[in-house]
């Protein structure tokens, strides 16, 4: 009999979201042992869950949708169109008309699919990509024949083909927070010789990918998410803060 604890393990990513640089990123518990070892911020693919709600679908709904905060959806039964297939609430049951707001406070699924297929899957995408995700799936085919593909509406609820690494999800997130401007990640800004001659300057990759109305409104939902919503643990005491839950496999 072998007798073991479980050590979960966890990544983070602090970023300038003004400038891109990353101040501090962590890929896993422990000390480090060796070189280019398993970095599970920066390499690793997971499914980001609830989080992708926000980059997914309201983020397209609200910059390009005519969508607002205030506009209605409707929380009832749904089915993915053209299947049987029932999109499930973390919740029982369903809450009648809300607001978008509302669905982002509470992270309501029926709410976001909805809102995705009036969007249209393949505006998100396009929207995902200019985002700075790399991993995302146009179209894919196994050895079986079946094929996959990113452009559907689980992607309103984070259900990918490989997942997004924790880097681009913050990078993404820091686009909002940056009033609607991108800047790619970067942690070097130059490397000179001992004389001070550069020998590798980092040239900032940044552009902009949604408008910075959009941007303060997500803000501003995202604030409720932490004041009111699923994420009232994350309340500081000495500033405002606004993020967004998210859970794959049950909790774990």
């Amino acid at each position: 009999k072998i007798d073991f604890v479980i050590q979960p393990q966890v990544s983070f990513v602090v970023m300038d979201q003004t400038t891109g640089q990353v101040k501090a990123i962590c890929g896993g518990r422990g000390e480090k042992t060796a070189s280019r070892t398993l970095n599970r911020a920066s390499t690793s693919l997971r499914q980001p869950g609830s989080t992708y709600k926000i980059l997914s679908t309201y983020l397209p709904a609200l910059d390009t949708s005519g969508m607002t905060l205030v506009t209605q959806q409707k929380d009832e039964p749904y089915y993915y169109p053209g299947t049987k297939r029932l999109v499930r609430n973390w919740y029982r049951g369903y809450r009648g008309t809300v607001t978008i707001r509302k669905a982002i406070a509470d992270s309501m699924n029926v709410i976001a699919v909805k809102t995705l297929e009036q969007v249209t899957p393949k505006v998100a995408y396009d929207y995902l990509l200019n985002l700075g995700f790399t991993s995302l799936v146009e179209s894919y085919t196994d050895a079986s024949g079946k094929i996959y593909s990113d452009i559907s509406l689980p992607m309103a609820l984070g259900g990918l083909t490989k997942g997004v690494s924790n880097l681009e999800l913050t990078t993404a997130f820091a686009s909002v927070a940056n009033g609607g401007v991108y800047n790619k990640a970067t942690f070097y800004t130059k490397i000179v010789d001992h004389d001070g001659n550069v020998l590798l300057e980092n040239n900032q990759e940044t552009r902009t990918v949604l408008k910075d109305s959009t941007a303060a409104l997500l803000t501003s939902a995202m604030e409720t998410v932490v004041t009111s919503g699923t994420g009232t643990s994350c309340q500081l005491d000495n500033m405002p803060v606004a993020g967004k839950t998210g859970t794959t496999t049950s909790n774990k």
